[in-house]
């Protein structure tokens, strides 16, 4: 049988000498796996590169693990996100936050629409993309069910990632445990909450401008990892992360 799908390539491993499988997020299957059949006369292979968007048909039969791709084809050029060195780098990092903490196999139509619209935009975007992925990472946490209570104030200027609210300061000179997230971070997390991704060169905090170096953006990525691994119930590494982190320092 014939299926047409639309995928999101997260991962590729080689299989034999033309064999690839290609990890992906469908819009009618969720995390999937497809077996890919490598051309010898044409580099059709470059077309699996992270992040890229794909129209697919796929076979299936009582012999196979898992469906081989008939057909293929790019609706979107999205050649930013392979010659841009920071695009690139983002989307490396993208792909394995997804394949870390999107497990379920089957069709999330909000999910989808959220990964596939957030590539586009990445692809077009000119400013502020050195905060994308932190902006990606805000708002995924809405997708997997655990978006952060956005009562951000003077009163309540901290972030727990275990109520998943703001709360305020410890009294006299009290500290705050571990899974309070710092004044800095948290301020970026309720400015994120409000930014639309079209608008990531200046993040405000009320009227505010944010300004956002290389030292927070890696601490905040660290912390709403911790975040996510928290609502999970594992722990989650991306290694991309702190290779992100050089490129962009």
């Amino acid at each position: 049988m014939l299926v047409k799908s639309q995928i999101v390539v997260l991962h590729t491993i080689k299989h034999g000498d033309t064999g690839i499988v290609v990890q992906c997020y469908s819009n009618t299957s969720g995390r999937c796996s497809l077996y890919f059949r490598a051309s010898r006369k044409s580099n059709n292979i470059s077309i699996l590169h992270k992040l890229n968007i794909l129209d697919v048909v796929t076979y299936s039969n009582g012999t196979q693990s898992m469906p081989t791709v008939k057909e293929v084809v790019a609706p979107y050029n999205l050649g930013n996100l392979r010659s841009d060195i920071y695009k690139s780098s983002i989307a490396i990092f993208i792909s394995e936050l997804l394949g870390r903490t999107v497990r379920e196999s089957e069709a999330n139509p909000h999910l989808y629409s959220f990964i596939s619209s957030s590539i586009q935009i990445l692809e077009h975007i000119d400013e502020g993309v050195a905060n994308f992925h932190i902006h990606f990472l805000t708002h995924l946490c809405k997708m997997l069910g655990f978006m952060p209570m956005d009562n951000y104030t003077a009163a309540t200027p901290l972030f727990d990632m275990a109520t998943a609210k703001f709360t305020a300061l410890p009294f006299g000179n009290g500290v705050y445990g571990t899974q309070i997230i710092g004044e800095r971070e948290s301020q970026l997390l309720h400015a994120l909450m409000n930014t639309p991704s079209t608008n990531l060169a200046k993040p405000k905090c009320g009227n505010q401008e944010l300004q956002i170096n290389g030292e927070l953006r890696l601490s905040y990525a660290k912390r709403m990892i911790e975040y996510i691994s928290h609502h999970i119930g594992n722990t989650i590494e991306i290694k991309s992360l702190d290779i992100l982190h050089q490129i962009f320092s």
